[in-house]
């Protein structure tokens, strides 16, 4: 297994290469307004994320272009593995619409913005019998035998497990990345503690596990992360633009 997983181990170093230092971060940070954020963003190694934003960009466009940059890292993933692990890489895609499906199969009403969502607009009609067929018919792995949902975490993982191959039943590194993520999963009240205990313990992995398959999804774990920081800084201007505009009307 370790000779299948060099390409990846050496994809994922380099990429490692490419991330912005803590000192980056912080002075991004410390900008004022979502102009200044912006621009500052375009002088790292994430500058394509925020291609076509503006300062006038919408906090629903930002969150739509994002969770496409999710989509596209994915894709990217899936070709540095075998083709075995394909299906098990392409499953993470569905982790950035997790949250808006769930609301959904809850019952809760399509919000405006999921129609012009390309990933979820199919699960936006008009009444909660049709949106609950569409998502079963297209992602019954997130559906229960017996018609009832369990569209969460667990239904994820529980399919996420399942798309292994075999001879991955039982791998430690598996198991106890598994472990690190369910232990820190997002229910501290600080987000840089939940972010930073998360990076801390995927590079720890990513350093001991070489070229194994946690290799890979400490890789997009670790992206998650940073696509999560991203959006946290730029929806909090984007959100106080519209705040500033709205009180100078």
């Amino acid at each position: 297994m370790p000779i299948e997983f060099a390409y990846a181990q050496a994809r994922a170093q380099a990429r490692h290469g490419e991330r912005l230092s803590p000192d980056t971060w912080s002075l991004l940070e410390s900008s004022v307004g979502l102009a200044q954020y912006l621009h500052l963003v375009r002088g790292t190694a994430l500058a394509s994320c925020v291609d076509h934003f503006s300062a006038a960009t919408s906090p629903h466009v930002i969150e739509r272009s994002l969770r496409r940059e999710w989509h596209r890292e994915v894709d990217s993933v899936m070709r540095w593995v075998p083709a075995r692990w394909r299906p098990a890489v392409a499953w993470t895609t569905w982790l950035a619409e997790l949250p808006a499906l769930s609301h959904l199969l809850d019952g809760g009403m399509p919000l405006p913005w999921m129609a012009e969502d390309p990933a979820l607009s199919a699960f936006a009609g008009a009444d909660a019998e049709t949106r609950r067929a569409s998502i079963e018919e297209a992602l019954p792995a997130l559906m229960t035998g017996d018609g009832s949902d369990e569209a969460g975490r667990s239904a994820w993982l529980r399919h996420w497990r399942r798309l292994w191959p075999d001879d991955a039943a039982g791998d430690p590194a598996l198991a106890h990345f598994i472990s690190i993520v369910e232990r820190n999963s997002g229910d501290a009240t600080d987000a840089r503690d939940w972010r930073r205990s998360l990076e801390r313990q995927a590079l720890r992995t990513l350093r001991w596990r070489r070229e194994q398959p946690v290799t890979v999804f400490c890789h997009l774990l670790l992206s998650a992360l940073d696509l999560h920081r991203l959006r946290q800084g730029l929806l909090q201007r984007a959100l106080f633009n519209d705040l500033d505009r709205e009180a100078a009307a």
